[in-house]
């Protein structure tokens, strides 16, 4: 007999939150191919649009077969094709990059919470295809020669242990050199804070109400700061820093998308911070980094929950699938 087990949390929970950023990446890339002058990025602005589309529609058929609602996502309604020039086609390279990265990443690692084998053969393939998208994104990148690349340091010239927990540092006082892992989570924040602050601080330029350009603004100051610090972890070492990300922002005050889809963005960016910051807490050994992380962790999360009061003032954030309200049943027959 065929067991054909209906979805469980964990599954649709997986499922809705990739048909919310695939719908609203979708978007966004829709506007970049419009705009796009670079014959070298054509074929791969094409590829994340299918990639996207893919994605959607196989959810899509997913939750009609189980008789689970498709969630709104975003639509046409959340992007004006018509509007100008908002960030510059290098770029919209980085970007594809950086969100092929995090699709990437984000779908292996639900494998482990996934027991269907439908789900499981879809995460697995939309994970590589991301990869394949992300690597040929770099290969563009690197022949542009633009390409940002984590510091580098002189060869080791042998292993050994530690000896003692002075290698732990302190808060305060001189600190020993960072190491490889260390600096590996320092240049992916950094680069998650420029190509946030460059994506919020468009956004703030052409949000539609007040207390969005606002909230944007907030945003650009937030990440500014994140930046600053990391890059005095790095001068305090003798570290080189790294190039800095390409901030060109036109002059445009046409928005090419919704608030509430600008809205929806900035939260998944300030999420994606929250458990970059995370893991590498729990990787740097120095206890000056670990203070660095607390204090800037708190202050995105106390920023993320600023937008989600925003969206629900909006009645632009998306209620997920959530498990049946007992009590209120209850009530109700009373």
């Amino acid at each position: 007999m065929e067991h054909n087990a209906k979805l469980v949390s964990s599954e649709v929970a997986a499922l809705w939150g990739s048909y919310m950023q695939n719908s609203m990446a979708f978007c966004i890339i829709q506007h970049f191919q419009i705009v796009n002058e670079d014959q070298d990025s054509t074929n791969i602005i094409q590829t994340a649009l299918t990639d996207c589309n893919f994605v959607l529609s196989e959810i899509k058929h997913l939750f009609e077969m189980e008789n689970h609602a498709v969630p709104f996502g975003f639509t046409q309604e959340d992007v004006n094709l018509k509007a100008g020039r908002l960030y510059s086609d290098l770029f919209t390279l980085r970007y594809i990059k950086y969100m092929a990265a995090a699709g990437t990443a984000a779908s292996a690692a639900l494998l482990e919470v996934l027991a269907r084998k439908d789900v499981r053969d879809l995460f697995s393939i939309v994970s590589q295809r991301f990869m394949q998208l992300y690597n040929n994104t770099c290969d563009i990148l690197l022949k542009k020669g633009a390409f940002i690349r984590s510091p580098t340091i002189p060869p080791m010239e042998r292993a050994e242990y530690l000896q003692d927990d002075s290698f732990l540092s302190g808060l305060i006082g001189k600190h020993r050199p960072l190491t490889v892992v260390e600096l590996a989570h320092i240049s992916k924040n950094t680069e998650t804070n420029s190509i946030g602050r460059t994506f919020v601080g468009g956004f703030s330029q052409v949000a539609q109400l007040p207390e969005v350009r606002k909230y944007m603004e907030r945003g650009v100051e937030i990440a500014a700061k994140h930046e600053t610090v990391f890059r005095e972890i790095l001068i305090e070492d003798g570290v080189p820093l790294p190039s800095s990300w390409d901030a060109t922002i036109s002059q445009s005050i046409d928005p090419p998308f919704s608030d509430k889809l600008m809205m929806f963005h900035t939260s998944s960016i300030t999420a994606i911070s929250v458990a970059g910051y995370g893991a590498a807490m729990g990787a740097s050994l120095r206890k000056d980094l670990g203070g660095h992380y607390t204090r800037l962790v708190s202050e995105i999360l106390q920023y993320g929950n600023d937008g989600v009061k925003l969206m629900i003032k909006n009645r632009w954030l998306e209620q997920p699938p959530q498990n049946v309200d007992r009590e209120a049943l209850r009530n109700r027959s009373v």
